[in-house]
């Protein structure tokens, strides 16, 4: 039998599974972000509940937590996590405070758009649920201040979004976290106001920008920027005087991208406005109701694919087969979603006394036969055919009728038809990807094969991930040159 560890010999940033925090047990590791651990938890003796999420502090004492607890346990939203507790884990380095919340099995919102081809409606959809979070955080006296792609997760069994890390937060009455002109956040995301205070204060002693509910408006408005074009508005990098009072006009989202529908982009427009007050005054519930308005309202030009179809991994491209995989791995998370919901109100029925005993039982066990079956369906798929001969392409150029959304739709339908998916992966490629790093391979933790440079998933089993190529049983990734600078946050 083997000895459980003193919590001093533990490293605060990788708790082991099955180890303790107050009554909450780790189950899983679960990432790690700017400044806290994740780790999906189970409550001691309350295993059936199903799973929570821990979020530890990389560093003792750190006061966003504190901030971050407040503003969980006073917003109340569906697209909100919900706090569960909040505590203090001694270890021999300081004391880490963590917070206990809901699990969100969801995606950050960039990486959900580029394994999809989403709609314009369907963005619309997905930015109205984020301003109706930002719409419960601005009611209580609170600002997000670091609204951005990887703060925002979509569940693929529905499509529900959550705004997640109010760790950057504020609200009436809380100490200043920073005594830096701005507060924290992510540069790219930073509006016009902040960056003319800093400018102006920028050699101050004292000075220090209030952000306010228009901030996290124009933040939402960078995300759909990025989300629909696939590229950053200019904000804090070169070309960043088009935000300036005199300066010329950005350029509109579909000069960059025609599929995206004419009202989605002065949505965009308005909420990156100049003038703080026409980001809808200030309310994010105005926003959250034009955005669902328009989302109901969407024509013809609502219902078509944002991006090209092709085999290239290019800005505003999507590769039909990968979208086909995600597309039934949708289907199948809708299916254990609705398994899991009627398993729950089974249960809670049964502790009221309205169903049978064997009700929860039951449907926990059908829920179990189906991903079972799903899991053997995927594994025993027959084998990739040999590559679509020629790439699906369409001009970026004038506007998207309604024909060619139609033939989009009909080609990946076709695709998926054609080509089944191999429980092996993607076979590496003949020849590099155009773009793709060529030899010398010399950054860090490439390797060169057939004739481009690779990166090696670490630890990696098959059948590999989606947007990832075998190779002798192991899986790679294509090594390409950065599209943008980084920045001091990444988003």
């Amino acid at each position: 039998m083997g000895t459980k560890r003193p919590s001093q010999e533990v490293d605060p940033l990788s708790l082991p599974v099955g180890m303790r925090v107050g009554p909450w047990r780790i189950a899983a590791w679960g990432g790690r972000g700017a400044y806290g651990t994740l780790y999906r938890v189970e409550r001691e003796g309350l295993e059936a509940s199903g799973p929570l999420a821990l979020k530890l502090a990389i560093h003792p004492r750190d006061e966003r937590f504190a901030r971050e607890a407040w503003l969980l346990s006073h917003v109340h939203s569906p697209h909100v996590p919900q706090l569960h507790g909040n505590g203090v884990w001694e270890h021999s380095s300081g004391a880490f405070p963590y917070l206990v919340m809901e699990w969100v099995e969801g995606e950050p919102l960039y990486e959900w758009a580029s394994r999809r081809n989403p709609t314009s409606r369907q963005v619309l959809q997905v930015l109205a649920q984020v301003a109706r979070a930002l719409e419960a955080t601005h009611a209580v006296g609170g600002v997000h201040r670091d609204v951005k792609g990887s703060n925002v997760l979509v569940r693929p069994g529905d499509g529900r979004v959550f705004l997640t890390d109010f760790g950057a937060g504020h609200y009436r009455g809380a100490a200043t976290l920073t005594w830096r002109l701005l507060p924290p956040g992510t540069p790219a995301y930073r509006s016009p106001e902040a960056q003319a205070f800093l400018r102006v204060f920028l050699r101050h002693p004292t000075a220090h920008y209030p952000a306010s509910a228009c901030d996290d408006l124009f933040a939402l408005g960078v995300t759909a920027w990025r989300l629909v074009t696939d590229e950053y508005p200019p904000t804090d990098e070169e070309g960043a005087e088009v935000w300036r009072e005199g300066g010329p006009e950005p350029r509109l989202p579909r000069e960059l991208n025609p599929r995206v529908s004419p009202e989605l982009e002065s949505l965009i427009l308005r909420l990156l406005d100049l003038a703080p007050v026409e980001r809808f005054g200030g309310r994010a519930a105005a926003a959250a109701e034009a955005l669902e308005q328009a989302a109901r309202g969407a024509g013809p030009e609502g219902e078509c694919p944002l991006f090209c179809w092709g085999n290239e991994p290019n800005p505003r491209w999507r590769f039909p087969e990968r979208v086909g995989q995600v597309v039934e791995q949708d289907a199948a998370a809708r299916e254990e979603l609705a398994l899991r919901e009627t398993a729950s109100r089974a249960r809670q029925s049964r502790h009221r006394g309205v169903v049978p005993w064997w009700g929860a039982e039951l449907a926990v066990a059908i829920l179990a036969l189906l991903l079972t079956g799903l899991t053997v369906a995927w594994l025993h798929r027959a084998q990739e055919t040999a590559p679509v001969a020629s790439e699906v392409r369409s001009q970026e150029e004038g506007s998207v009728a309604v024909a060619d959304s139609a033939a989009l739709t009909s080609t990946l339908a076709t695709v998926l038809t054609e080509r089944k998916v191999s429980a092996v992966g993607l076979p590496l490629p003949e020849s590099p990807f155009p773009g793709q790093r060529r030899p010398p391979c010399t950054k860090n933790g490439e390797v060169e094969l057939r004739g481009g440079c690779w990166y090696e998933l670490a630890r990696a089993t098959l059948p590999c991930r989606e947007d990832a190529y075998e190779w002798k049983g192991a899986c790679y990734l294509p090594s390409f040159p950065p599209r943008r600078q980084p920045t001091a946050h990444p988003p």
